[in-house]
């Protein structure tokens, strides 16, 4: 079992930096395709999916180097084993590297000895096609067992798993701890209209099942005024959320870059990694009760 520190009202980022934004992108591609009844893959969903790491993940990079912004790279390891080149530019252009399950695999319906199986296998992945001893874990759709698990059986040293908070806390157990990163689906830069059973087609992330760019470009900026506001006062954070096979089609990529360009402009707006913010936390954070 493990025990939950949340920030101290005190919790302050280090000096000059107002609003970190935490770029996170899902690099998974054609992993998670929706099934037909019988268990085999939809063509057309594949398809379209597969366009992640052919295309979509190379227009990400290429946005965020004209920036000169820095983020997170969720990378499923069966993504990294079939598109090791997207992978490796990652690297070399300096993202944070995390893992994002192997084959998007949804934990939440699997047993524990699966679920660590699956996070070892990924995390060997890494390794051996990376170079990378991944510190970093987002999973999707995470188990009760998730944090219990990447604490007993791993050196991770930050999760992205949970949606429940706006600010990281620190979680304890097994003899060791891990910092707990959340991330929202509000800030998805392609947010599906509805929330459909994942086991069935049309899928929430399919790009014709989605709201229309604009939209998602004002929701950002909301977002995006309301907690630089916030800022003023008390630490706060925002997580952004761009999938490779959605945000890195053209129409869409427009929103993720007019919003990078629009945040740039105010004072003490930083664009970093978890692991830079995992820093951050652990050297200026507060944790506990006040």
């Amino acid at each position: 079992m493990w025990n939950e520190k949340p920030y101290k009202k005190s919790f302050r980022w280090p000096q000059g930096v107002r609003l970190p934004i935490l770029i996170s992108v899902h690099h998974q591609s054609e992993e998670a395709t929706c099934p037909f009844p019988d268990g085999q893959p939809d063509p057309f969903d594949y398809s379209e999916r597969q366009y992640g790491a052919r295309r979509g993940a190379w227009r990400l990079l290429e946005i965020m180097s004209a920036h000169g912004v820095r983020g997170t790279w969720l990378i499923c390891g069966a993504t990294l084993e079939k598109y090791p080149e997207v992978s490796r530019a990652v690297k070399k252009a300096g993202h944070c590297i995390a893992g994002h399950t192997y084959a998007h695999e949804m934990m939440c319906n699997v047993p524990p000895q699966i679920e660590i199986s699956l996070i070892k296998k990924t995390v060997s992945v890494f390794e051996d096609l990376l170079g990378e001893h991944i510190r970093g874990w987002r999973t999707c759709f995470a188990s009760h067992n998730t944090i219990d698990l990447i604490l007993e059986h791993s050196d991770i040293e930050w999760d992205g798993s949970m949606w429940n908070d706006d600010l990281p806390s620190l979680v304890e157990g097994h003899g060791r701890e891990i910092l707990e990163i959340p991330f929202a689906t509000y800030s998805d830069t392609a947010l599906g209209v509805d929330i459909t059973n994942p086991a069935f087609p049309p899928t929430r992330f399919s790009t014709w099942n989605a709201n229309p760019p604009d939209f998602m470009l004002r929701n950002l900026k909301l977002a995006f005024d309301a907690l630089y506001e916030r800022s003023a006062e008390r630490a706060v954070m925002m997580p952004l959320v761009v999938h490779d096979f959605i945000s890195g089609r053209p129409f869409r990529s427009k929103v993720f870059d007019d919003f990078v360009t629009y945040a740039k402009q105010f004072d003490g707006v930083v664009f970093t990694g978890h692991d830079q913010l995992a820093e951050w936390c652990r050297s200026t954070g507060e944790f506990g009760k006040e």
